[in-house]
C-alpha cells in the first residue's frame, strides 16, 4: 500500500487492520495496535512518517487475550487480560521499542468480571477499569482492587464506552 506518510508493501495488512478504538499519543506520534496484535503503527505528526512497532515477544492474542494499548505517565503500555491474569508492559526505550513488564497481576477476586473488563486509564499507583456496570480501581502498591463507579439501573451503553471519554478527569493535570 502507498501513501503519502510512508510505504507499505501490499503484503503487509497491518494499516488496513488497525483497532480504531485505542489511539494513544505519545513521542509526539499517534499509535495504533493491530487488530492481530502483532504490532503498534505509530503516525509521527511532525514528518508525517509511519513506523512498525513491536509488541513484547510474549504477548498474544487469541481467544482468551485480550491486549489493550494505553499510557503511563508519558510511555507507552500495553495492557494483557488472559486467563485469571493482567499483565502491564511499558517501553523503557522508544527508539530501541524495549519494553519492561511493570506488574502482573491476579484477577482471581474479579473473575466474574474478568470477561468484560477494559483498562480505560492508569499510572504508578493505579489502575482504572471498566465493566458494563463498574468502574474499578486496582490499587498497586497495596495490591487492592476498589469498585470506583456502579451504575444501579439500567444503562443504554456499556459503562467503559462513556467512561473512557472521561479518563483524563481521573487525574490531576500536573
Amino acid at each position: 500500500m502507498n501513501s503519502p506518510y510512508g510505504v507499505f508493501p501490499d503484503e503487509d495488512d497491518q494499516f488496513t487492520h488497525m483497532n480504531k478504538n485505542q489511539v494513544v499519543f505519545i513521542n509526539g506520534g499517534l499509535h495504533w495496535l493491530t487488530d492481530s496484535c502483532s504490532c503498534m503503527l505509530a503516525l509521527d505528526l511532525g514528518t508525517d512518517v509511519w513506523r512498525k512497532i513491536q509488541l513484547p515477544h510474549e504477548i498474544s492474542c487469541g481467544v482468551r487475550s485480550r491486549v489493550y494499548l494505553l499510557e503511563l505517565d508519558g510511555r507507552l503500555s500495553v495492557i494483557q487480560i488472559y486467563e485469571a491474569w493482567m499483565v502491564i508492559w511499558v517501553m523503557e526505550d522508544y527508539e530501541k521499542e524495549e519494553w519492561r513488564m511493570v506488574d502482573k497481576v491476579s484477577l482471581r477476586c474479579i473473575r466474574g468480571m474478568v470477561p468484560g473488563i477494559f483498562p480505560i486509564s492508569q499510572n504508578d499507583n493505579y489502575v482504572y477499569l471498566a465493566t458494563h456496570k463498574q468502574v474499578l480501581v486496582y490499587q498497586r502498591n497495596s495490591r487492592v482492587w476498589k469498585e470506583m463507579f456502579s451504575v444501579k439501573d439500567s444503562s443504554t451503553l456499556p459503562l467503559w464506552f462513556s467512561a473512557h471519554a472521561f479518563r483524563s478527569t481521573l487525574f490531576s493535570c500536573h
